[in-house]
């Protein structure tokens, strides 16, 4: 088989990695001639993951038409902000007709402005592609570790069983399990609320509070994600899950989570512009605050953490007013949805 992988940032050059293992054909491509001269000569990124070597066989382009050219499967890891634009990229190319690639994206986020969750903007662009062959792969699974071959689980979901199970084969190796599921609306939107949450856990870790408070916050920031998640149709079990639960757990906690530093750094007292101005990578919990709040207001949804992280971060709100207000609301039963 032969596979394109659309972005060479950490994540994308592990799942490369996993697809070459699994002894298929592989491009990379990328829109920086710097990386693709950066990676064909080095064969390591020292910024984003240090330490790790890949193949000297690997392939790297600026030009995507050629990458893509009578691939099986297209792996898109790229920005969520930038998304829009790899998109139409890739839909003002062609396939065979017959030969239409599947289509997998791994990136987490809502697309600020339009509310979109990712699989919806590349369905939107790219008009040679249909819903059943759209899967999004979300789960507990940082590069830093997949890429070194530590034991993980994910998720392939898309509306088509078929097609999670062909990214099923195509992913899954000795080191990285791979599960299937149907509900591609739950599986996005758990992958990217839970980065607003692993913000507020940062917070947290940042001022010192305990284990009983990030315990508290896991539980209700899974509540609130659960919430959003009925109101656009995804499955309740759905965020039990390795998208759910698990995903939520690690990026809240794990200290690989860019998402978990920033909160940290806030909640130390820097403002988000000195956090994110000492960064190299970005931390997609930072503009998925924000969609993802004006996406609970549209549709009605209460979502108070997702909202005091909103106000630490865009507001200047002291975290300790944030706090007291998130402590000090209406007493109430625990509703799960």
């Amino acid at each position: 088989m032969k596979v394109t992988v659309l972005g060479t940032g950490g994540w994308g050059l592990t799942l490369g990695q996993v697809v070459y293992e699994n002894k298929n054909e592989l491009t990379f491509w990328t829109n920086s001639q710097a990386e693709v001269d950066l990676l064909s000569t080095e064969h390591q990124y020292k910024d984003k993951l240090p330490g790790v070597i890949f193949p000297a066989d690997f392939k790297y382009t600026t030009d995507m038409h050629a990458a893509l050219e009578d691939c099986d499967m297209v792996l898109i890891v790229v920005p969520s902000q930038f998304m829009g634009g790899v998109a139409k990229n890739l839909g003002s190319w062609t396939p065979k007709k017959g030969k239409e690639p599947i289509v997998v994206c791994a990136t987490k986020g809502i697309l600020e402005g339009t509310d979109q969750l990712m699989s919806e903007v590349i369905l939107e662009n790219v008009p040679w592609l249909t819903e059943d062959k759209m899967v999004a792969f979300s789960g507990p699974s940082h590069a830093e570790e997949v890429s070194r071959h530590v034991f993980t689980a994910i998720v392939a979901a898309c509306v088509n069983e078929g097609s999670a199970k062909f990214v099923q084969k195509m992913m899954s190796c000795s080191y990285l399990r791979v599960y299937t599921s149907t509900d591609i609306i739950g599986a996005e939107l758990c992958g990217s609320v839970k980065n607003v949450i692993a913000i507020a856990s940062g917070i947290l870790y940042g001022i010192g509070a305990g284990d009983n408070t990030r315990a508290a916050l896991l539980t209700r920031g899974q509540a609130e994600m659960c919430r959003l998640g009925k109101a656009l149709g995804a499955k309740p079990e759905t965020f039990a899950g390795l998208a759910g639960m698990g995903d939520l757990i690690v990026t809240c906690l794990s200290e690989h989570s860019r998402n978990r530093y920033v909160g940290e750094h806030i909640g130390k007292g820097e403002t988000l512009d000195q956090v994110l101005a000492g960064m190299k990578m970005i931390a997609e919990g930072v503009p998925t605050c924000r969609s993802t709040k004006a996406l609970a207001e549209k549709l009605g949804v209460e979502m108070p953490i997702v909202n005091a992280v909103y106000d630490a971060l865009f507001n200047n709100k002291p975290v300790k007013d944030v706090l007291k207000e998130l402590m000090s609301r209406d007493l109430k039963a625990e509703n799960w949805a």
